[in-house]
């Protein structure tokens, strides 16, 4: 019992210096104020978040918000302007296609323009030909001239025929004329000896024939012979010609000589023509050889 009241009282001894501060250990009395300030700063720090968090939560929302209505409105006005570029760029394109048509239209006129001078001039002066051709006809006799070719052995024929229905005339310009009497089949001889026998029908005759041609020789006695009018042309020239006028209206010309070789094996071409102004033209020039002969 005794032992018992001892050990309460020692208990209470310790209890009661330690709240009074009987310690005289400077540091534990820095300890016991260290903890009250740091339990007053606890509680404000905690206090101060609990009682600022709803405010700065309703500030944040509504900054959220605005924000996320500024940026629906600037992606209207980014589509908007998005379309009016590509608005714009189609005009600019359709301009630039425009300005290269009208560019080729340009062009395309340009060229016109000048193709159209030069057909006007050409028309003019096309018309001018037609009139001074139109001014020739109507000074050139009314007779219509028919023109018919005559190919390699056509010519022997028609010719022939010719001489021996003229009535009137035959002129005869020849390069080469072979007269060879020995040769029963001769188509050059058939053709001279019917000049001989239009003479001796009352025909004018009238031969011309090339001086430098020493088988014309045969050719020019055998018709003077035969009263026919035959002549060499002039030593200073050549005469090539080969024409035959008959009656003043039909005329032979061509390449055919008279000679068997040009008659009947060469390929020679020549035309009949039927006009009495070119038949007047040429007696002409055969008159103005003979005479320089």
């Amino acid at each position: 019992m005794r032992k018992i009241s001892v050990i309460v009282l020692l208990i209470l001894i310790i209890i009661a210096s330690g709240c009074t501060g009987t310690f005289t250990d400077s540091g534990t009395a820095t300890v016991t104020k260290t903890v009250t300030r740091t339990i007053t700063k606890t509680m404000t720090q905690t206090e101060t978040p609990e009682k600022a968090e709803p405010e700065v939560s309703w500030n944040l929302s509504e900054n959220l918000s605005r924000c996320t209505e500024k940026l629906i409105l600037l992606q209207e006005t980014l589509n908007q302007s998005a379309e009016r570029v590509k608005n714009l760029s189609e005009g600019y394109r359709n301009c630039l296609a425009e300005l290269e048509i009208q560019g080729n239209a340009s062009k395309s006129l340009k060229t016109c323009k000048e193709t159209l001078t030069k057909t006007q001039a050409e028309l003019d002066e096309t018309k001018m030909e037609l009139h001074a051709c139109r001014e020739k006809l109507e000074d050139m006799p009314n007779e219509t001239a028919s023109v018919e070719v005559l190919l390699d052995r056509e010519y022997y024929y028609r010719v022939l025929r010719a001489i021996e229905n003229s009535r009137e005339s035959v002129y005869v310009m020849v390069f080469s004329m072979k007269y060879d009497p020995g040769d029963s089949f001769d188509w050059a001889n058939d053709l001279i000896k019917a000049l001989v026998s239009a003479r001796r029908r009352g025909v004018e005759v009238h031969v011309l024939l090339e001086d430098s041609i020493e088988n014309n020789r045969a050719a020019y006695e055998y018709l003077r012979s035969n009263g026919v009018d035959v002549s060499f042309d002039s030593p200073q020239t050549t005469l090539h010609a080969k024409v035959v006028v008959v009656d003043g209206n039909l005329v032979f010309i061509g390449s055919h000589n008279w000679s068997e070789s040009a008659l009947y094996w060469n390929h020679e071409v020549s035309a009949e023509i039927h006009s009495r102004e070119l038949a007047e033209r040429l007696i002409e020039y055969f008159n103005e050889a003979k005479s320089r002969g």
